[in-house]
């Protein structure tokens, strides 16, 4: 009788398709990425390619924008000097596509982490020390944030994660072409930490808690976008932070492809920002 009770038990934790049910109060990162349902991947699946390409560029449209924007205002000429770092930024990029698109379980991403920490040592990069122990920080929190058992798909590595993605290449871009950084440049870099903080709510928290959240980094994202400017962009901005918002509601019928809308969006919300 024990045995049936326990059988049966078990079968009413499942879900449809025989995976059992998360436990809801638990803080295990796979208990709250369980119901989660992503297509597989296949390489030459569109579903897998379209996704990739389009993070890539956005992440790299998130970095490059403002440090060029601000290269340009000094005066400052672009150089050949940049190259390890555009390396750098499509290597970790495109690892960060992988994490995001195979749901913080890609084996692939570190490949192309370590490559991103080989243009580390670079000679170019590693003579600027502070910006080589930025760039090398931002790779191993990639790998560490999708090790299950260390509990980095929360709060605390949602803050990690945008402060690091901040702080990290942007900086090492306007330092490396101005061989210095401006108190104007960092104030700048507000709007960007509090926009990865609310677009990436939903990829590294998604689940209710993650719902419930994203109203506080949503209403944090337009308090500093009012303070920075104020003007007909500001609409449209809004209108791709409502957008991002509303998607975290339909994620049955979008799957792989959700993620990549949050850093599209993202990555269009940063242009009409900084101009």
């Amino acid at each position: 009788m024990e045995q049936e009770y326990f059988q049966q038990s078990n079968i009413t934790r499942q879900l449809p398709d025989g995976r059992l049910m998360p436990r809801r109060l638990s803080n295990d990162a796979r208990d709250k990425r369980s119901f989660e349902n992503f297509y597989p991947i296949h390489f030459r699946d569109r579903r897998f390619w379209l996704p990739l390409a389009v993070i890539l560029l956005s992440l790299n449209v998130v970095w490059w924008r403002l440090p060029l924007l601000h290269t340009k205002m000094l005066q400052g000429a672009i150089t050949w000097q940049i190259t390890p770092l555009l390396c750098y930024t499509i290597s970790t990029a495109l690892g960060m596509a992988l994490m995001m698109i195979q749901n913080f379980r890609s084996l692939t991403s570190y490949v192309f982490f370590a490559i991103s920490i080989l243009f580390t040592f670079s000679s170019l990069i590693q003579s600027r020390h502070e910006i080589f122990v930025l760039l090398l920080i931002l790779c191993l929190f990639l790998i560490m944030i999708q090790q299950l058992w260390l509990g980095l798909q929360n709060v605390l590595g949602l803050l990690l994660m945008s402060i690091l993605a901040t702080y990290t290449v942007p900086i090492a871009i306007f330092y490396v072409q101005n061989n210095y950084v401006t108190q104007r440049f960092i104030v700048q870099l507000l709007p960007m930490l509090f926009g990865f903080i609310f677009f990436f709510t939903p990829i590294i928290m998604p689940n209710p808690d993650g719902r419930k959240l994203s109203i506080l980094t949503l209403g944090l994202f337009w308090v500093i976008l009012f303070s920075h400017q104020v003007g007909i962009n500001t609409i449209f901005i809004i209108l791709c932070s409502i957008l991002a918002f509303t998607l975290q509601f339909v994620k049955a019928k979008l799957g792989n492809w959700q993620n990549m809308g949050y850093v599209l969006l993202q990555a269009i919300a940063m242009l009409l920002l900084y101009r």
